[in-house]
């Protein structure tokens, strides 16, 4: 009775391990938005920086 409470704990532990494998990862998203923000003021500084696809900006004055 130990040995088959044992494999099913087994079983279920390589389960679990393959499915928080499967899982799709934090890290694959795009950055986080310290990331962002820095960018966005290296590239407009002083201003906003509208993105309009991934490589062209738009920068746009604040209103005060």
């Amino acid at each position: 009775m130990t040995k088959i409470l044992e494999s099913l704990v087994l079983i279920v532990a390589i389960c679990l391990g393959l499915a928080w494998l499967a899982s799709p990862s934090a890290q694959a998203d795009e950055p986080s938005f310290p990331v962002t923000t820095q960018r966005d003021a290296f590239v407009c500084p002083g201003m906003h920086a509208e993105w309009l696809d991934d490589k062209t900006v738009q920068c746009l004055k604040e209103a005060p």
